[in-house]
This record gives C-alpha cells, structure tokens and sequence, in this order.
C-alpha cells in the first residue's frame, strides 16, 4: 500500500473515531426536560396516544414488587395517601441528579410519601439504593409496569391518590423553571 493511501486511511479513521466519541459524549450529556405530559408518551413533543390518555384518573397498575433485599412487597403501600413514584434507574445520570433535588421536598409535605420504583433492568442492591436515592427503592420483580404504562424511559414521576393516578411527568426535574414548577405544584396540594 502506497504512503498515500495509509495516510488517507489515517485520517479517515481519526475524523470516524472523532466524530464518535463526540456523538457520544453530547448525547449522554443532553439536557433531559421535564414535560408535564400523561404517562406513556415517550416522545413530550409528540401527539399523546388514546391509550395514554386515559391513565389519568385511573388505578395505578398493579404488579408485583420487590424490595431491595429481595423480599416481596405488599404494594398496597403505593396505594395509600398521597404517594409520588418515580420510575427510576441505577444508571440513569438524570435520576441521580433529580433525586438530589427531591431529597430536599422530602420533609416539605407530610402527607406525600415519595418512592422509588426501578421499572426494568437489574434490581438495586441494599447499599446502592441508600446511597443514590434518598427514598424507599422498589424494583418491578414483572416488568409489568413498562407494559401496561408504556414507560420506556427514566425518569418519569407519577402522583397517586389513594392508589387513582392523578398526574405525571416524564423526564428530570433539572432547570430551575421546572423546579420552581414542581414545588409550586407540591404546595399547591389541598
């Protein structure tokens, strides 16, 4: 092969590493909005499905649960009061940094229990959900709510009462607008 050539292979190879190792990074580093949308539509700028719909109002599905330790978990918990359960993940940058902010409400209204639920993946171990998140972290032993709630991606939040879906979120709380919008939501509770 000619040093001509070689050098041309060269570059091409660098310019494809570059270019990939870019994508990369401005992907994994992209801001993950906070949309106030019904839960399933993976897409906040995107037509909402009839099925997504009707979510709100409706009972939270029922699946089966497991605690961090392995044992099952009479999920009759989410269905008392006021609960929000945020759809998480171990891996999820955006969760962690979310989770961060909604340590800080956690004591703002006593009446609103917070949860953690990891919805598919591998379940979190004891010590990796106490140090990540500072609530009570289930796993979705079923996957079953990935089906019935068309959730195919973390963070998303949902607000029960009494166990009857009455609003939802999808993507992290991060910018200081939607912030000021959660709590003004929170406090804003009867």
């Amino acid at each position: 092969m000619s040093k001509r050539w070689i050098s041309i292979l060269g570059v091409v190879i660098f310019f494809a590493v570059v270019f990939s190792a870019g994508f990369a990074f401005f992907y994994s580093r992209m801001p993950h909005s906070e949309a106030e949308v019904s839960i399933g539509n993976p897409r906040p700028d995107k037509e909402v499905s009839a099925a997504s719909k009707s979510l709100i109002n409706q009972p939270f599905p029922h699946s089966q649960l497991v605690d961090v330790n392995g044992s099952k978990v009479d999920e009759q918990i989410l269905r008392q009061g006021r609960v929000v359960v945020v759809f998480l993940s171990l891996e999820c940058d955006a969760c962690l940094t979310e989770s961060k902010f909604l340590e800080t409400l956690l004591s703002r209204r006593k009446d609103v229990t917070f949860y953690g639920l990891v919805p598919f993946g591998r379940p979190p171990s004891p010590n990796e959900a106490a140090a990540k998140f500072p609530f009570t972290v289930f796993y979705d032993e079923s996957g079953l709510f990935v089906s019935k709630m068309g959730i195919n991606r973390v963070p998303v939040k949902v607000f029960l009462e009494d166990g009857i879906i009455k609003k939802g979120w999808i993507g992290a709380v991060q910018t200081d607008k939607s912030k000021t919008s959660f709590v003004e939501w929170l406090d804003g509770l009867p």
